[in-house]
């Protein structure tokens, strides 16, 4: 340590505090406090808000979130504990002691996970987002100020459903406050922020001249100002350090000066000096903290040691109450353990154990005997295991995680060890720690592990190494998926299904450039599974995989439409429907079966918001957005786009779009070169049905433009003449694309597999599509005919954009020849088709053709900018027009009863109506 010296020099007292107290007692100070006023006053106008404060231990946001508390009586607070921060739902359970007797009106689902999760009752384990919406509709039953102070040592669980209420707010006068360190806490990521500052020289040196025992030399206190950034603490608690002599310049002052990661080493030397009696119960009341003082209380006898000992860090204030005991600061605490030897911490721990007995305590306790094992411990490893039990079946999965992995640190045995961290891999796979789930199984021995373990090993290693970003494991993943499903065998057969199913799923995104495993001996594996007479989803599933993969359309597309008739058959539950949707999804694609891809988006859609599937409702967001935008429905397409980015943020994902193909229908919007890009990009990293679906967008792009030829080299390399497969449905503009630029033998070609498929699968839409090439290939003399039945069949689907395209290649014909006003009739139709959802290049397209047959082509269709209803607004309306009560929209859409009302009062107002009955009729899909 070295010292510095501050020669004698003029000193002066600071005057009392500025007004508005501590806090506020700075300008930088009180402009926090302006915009907490201001949050506040808002929300007694009935404007909730969300704040985050960030700053480094010390620097005043545990004050200002005070001040805050003081200005609005009835507010909810409640601390992070880090002793509680492996016990799901402690710190909401706290928080909402007082809310919970109106729990009684909650919505069922939301009521009984939110109980499961308190430990109110039992049930099956509790879904996060289910939680979050309970405690959402109970802090907005009326207007209050919410405080989260030490963010960064809640338990996940309620971090993450705190996170999801402050992305919620809108018109319910709640605000939401949360006081965080600097570096943490990346579950707050996305929501208002502001970084504490420490206090400016003026602030920090009135502080210091105001608490200093002594005059204080200018200079002193200018340097003290500077070297702690103004931290409020450190300023504190170094001017009840110093001497008289040293504030007045006669003796020199220690440097560095203890501040930021210092003012902890500050504390841990005022704690070394303690006698080794008051050191014992500072560490007992610190291993103990969030549980019942009188806890350390009956440890402290149990070792021989008086809660009178703490006198002396009662007399440095760092402690006050003995019991119960409160610590100054947080870093306090911190100090106090990282002090104490090992043995003296599992000295304190085991002795916390023994007096823990109670039901209800059984989980601290566990954490309590792993904390006093000394090395592996079967036993302990045991009830830690029982206990993770405990706390899945709340829904905590990463607290299940975290007990998990410390069983498994404490097991003695190699192969029970294994076969935890398996476990322990798994459930923090489900919590989302992909990267940790990923790390564990890498330091497992496979070859100690039973089938079933090692089979779910490597399927959650597929799945944490694609959603962690390994590098290739998107290309490994399919084969990992196969191995894992002849670990299962027979032995464990639905779930060696699961695992093909799985393989199914993630084939679906790499296709051909899967590594290790390709479609033909996926389906192989799906053949055997399902067996030669299958019943059952998954099965069925199964079934139509390998019969369409190995055997083509003839006999695939009957399976396929008997294992979706399975899927939705009434009274199949929500687990197999959330598991397998991007399956039956993709089946339906292959056959054109419109009306069941829409039908299973809906029920998936259902089960996800009836369970707080929200992870998957996001999934099922996107999967839709992709099949709206297959179908031409550009709008349907941008609203699921537009949920899945607001429910990425309410879940606390990053907000920008789940894959960046979700972009690729705006290639029919004229934007190409984002479009081109991203097909580049997939196509560098194998994510080939990625690259063929932005691929597909851009040839749609040039059909609309009138470039056949560029269409037909982009379409070409998607199929293979003769033998129509995964890319059938994209045979249509093939056969437009080769006819209109010359190459009527490739045309016939693909017209002969599109028959083939299209024939096959026997719906409306494949018909329909069928009908406008043959029209497209047709004589003279029966062409309009084709057309014209083409139109019939489109027009009983949701194939949107197939219907214009029918309507636009029928005016083309017809103003060929010379039929003016037929033709205009045709061309008109297709053009408000377009224009509707802005399919820029077709437009194009279809305004040349009416211009060719001259007169007056109608002016581009212009949306009112004063009615337009917001994505929010919209989907709040359609529910209404629905029948939806306000609170079951607000369940569907994860609002609070208060902004559903905000919302729909501006939808009435931009609509010019006044009731549900009235907005039936002006508000249309």
């Amino acid at each position: 340590m070295r010292w510095l010296w501050f020669g004698p020099g003029s000193a002066s007292r600071a005057s009392d505090g500025l007004s508005g107290g501590p806090a506020c007692a700075s300008t930088d100070a009180g402009r926090e406090c302006a915009v907490l006023d201001d949050i506040i006053a808002g929300a007694r106008a009935g404007r909730s808000a969300t704040l985050v404060l960030r700053g480094e231990p010390g620097i005043g946001k545990t004050a200002l979130l005070r001040w805050a508390a003081g200005r609005e009586p009835g507010s909810l607070w409640v601390s992070g504990v880090r002793s509680e921060a492996d016990f799901p739902y402690a710190a909401l359970h706290r928080l909402l002691i007082p809310l919970l007797p109106g729990r009684e009106t909650l919505p069922r689902s939301q009521r009984a996970a939110l109980e499961v999760a308190c430990g109110l009752a039992d049930g099956p384990p509790a879904d996060l987002f289910l939680v979050s919406l309970a405690a959402l509709t109970l802090l907005a039953r009326r207007p209050r100020l919410c405080v989260v102070d030490d963010a960064q040592w809640l338990d996940e669980e309620s971090l993450r459903a705190l996170a999801f209420v402050g992305r919620r707010l809108h018109a319910e006068g709640l605000v939401l406050l949360f006081g965080v360190r600097s570096d943490d806490d990346e579950l707050l990521a996305g929501l208002p922020e502001r970084a504490l500052a420490g206090l400016d020289r003026d602030a920090a040196a009135a502080l210091l001249t105001d608490v200093a025992d002594g005059p204080v030399n200018p200079a002193l206190a200018d340097h003290i100002a500077r070297a702690t950034g103004g931290n409020p603490l450190a300023l504190t608690d170094l001017a009840h350090e110093l001497t008289a002599e040293q504030w007045s310049g006669v003796r020199p002052v220690p440097e560095p000066v203890p501040v930021g990661s210092r003012l902890e080493a500050h504390y841990s030397a005022q704690v070394r000096a303690y006698p080794p009696g008051a050191r014992a119960w500072l560490l007992l009341a610190a291993a103990n903290a969030g549980a019942d003082p009188a806890l350390a209380v009956a440890a402290a006898r149990r070792l021989g040691i008086d809660v009178t000992d703490a006198s002396p860090a009662e007399a440095d204030r760092l402690v006050t109450g003995s019991p119960p005991v409160t610590f100054r600061h947080p870093l306090v605490l911190s100090a106090v353990y990282g002090v104490a030897t090992s043995a003296e911490r599992r000295s304190a721990h085991q002795a916390l154990a023994a007096v823990t007995v109670g039901a209800g305590d059984a989980d601290r306790r566990a954490w309590h005997l792993a904390a006093a094992a000394a090395g592996p411990d079967e036993t302990v490893a045991a009830e830690l295991e029982r206990r993770a039990d405990r706390a899945g079946a709340r829904g905590g999965h990463t607290a299940r995680a975290t007990f998990l992995s410390r069983a498994a640190e404490l097991t003695p045995g190699a192969a029970d060890r294994a076969r935890r961290q398996v476990q322990a891999a798994a459930a923090h796979s489900a919590a989302g720690d992909s990267a940790r789930a990923y790390a564990l199984l890498a330091g497992t021995d496979a070859a100690l592990l039973d089938d079933a373990d090692r089979g779910t090993a490597l399927l959650v290693q597929a799945l944490s190494a694609v959603t962690s970003g390994v590098a290739g494991a998107n290309l490994d993943s399919c084969a990992r998926c196969l191995s894992a499903a002849e670990a299962f065998g027979a032995a464990h057969p639905a779930q060696a299904r699961a695992a093909v199913l799985q393989a199914i799923e993630h084939a679906a995104s790499v296709e051909d450039s899967a590594r290790g495993a390709d479609e033909q001996s996926i389906a192989r594996e799906a053949r055997r599974l399902a067996g030669p007479d299958p019943s059952g989803v998954p099965a069925l599933l199964l079934a139509a995989y390998a019969d369409y993969t190995l055997d083509g359309h003839a006999a695939g597309a009957p399976a396929i439409h008997r294992a979706v008739a399975a899927f939705l058959a009434p009274g199949i539950d929500y687990e197999t429907v959330l598991a397998h949707v991007v399956v039956a999804v993709n089946l339906c694609t292959l056959v054109w079966d419109d009306r069941s891809q829409r039908a299973v988006l809906e029920l998936a859609e259902a089960a996800a918001l009836r369970t707080g599937a929200l992870r998957v409702l996001e999934v099922i967001h996107h999967v839709a957005a992709m099949a709206d935008a297959v179908l031409g429905r550009l709008n349907e397409a941008d609203r699921h786009e537009t949920a899945g980015l607001r429910l990425r943020r309410a879940i606390g994902l990053p907000s920008a779009p789940r894959h960046p193909e979700l972009a690729a229908w705006r290639a029919a919007r004229g934007e190409r070169e984002p479009v081109a890009a991203a097909a580049r990009a997939f196509a560098s990293i194998g994510m080939s049905a990625s690259s063929r679906v932005t691929s597909h967008s851009l040839a749609l792009t040039d059909l609309g433009l009138g470039d056949y030829a560029s269409a037909a080299s982009r379409l070409r390399p998607m199929t293979e003449p003769g033998r129509p497969r995964r890319y059938a449905w994209t045979l249509p503009d093939l056969i437009e694309a080769s006819a209109r630029s010359g190459d009527r033998a490739a045309a016939r070609q693909a017209l002969d597999d599109l028959t083939t498929a299209a024939t096959a699968c026997g719906t409306p839409w494949a018909l329909g599509v069928l009908e406008r090439s043959r029209g497209l290939m047709a004589p003279a003399d029966t062409a309009e005919n084709h057309y014209r039945s083409a139109i019939s069949a489109l027009e009983t689907t949701f194939a949107y954009g197939d219907l214009a395209r029918s309507h636009l290649v029928l005016g083309e014909w017809l103003r060929r020849k010379r039929r003016r006003r037929a033709a205009q009739e045709s061309l008109r139709t297709a053009l408000e088709m377009f224009e509707a959802v802005r399919a820029t290049s077709f437009v194009a397209r279809t305004r040349r053709e009416l211009s060719a047959l001259g007169g007056n082509v109608p002016d581009p269709v212009r949306g009112n900018g004063e009615t337009a209803l917001t994505p929010q607004e919209a989907a709040v309306a359609r529910l209404a027009r629905d029948g939806g009560t306000n609170a079951e929209i607000a369940a569907n859409l994860f609002l609070s009863v208060s902004t559903v009302d905000y919302h729909l009062r501006k939808v009435y107002r931009k609509l010019g109506v006044r009731s549900r009955r009235e907005l039936r009729g002006s508000l249309h899909d």
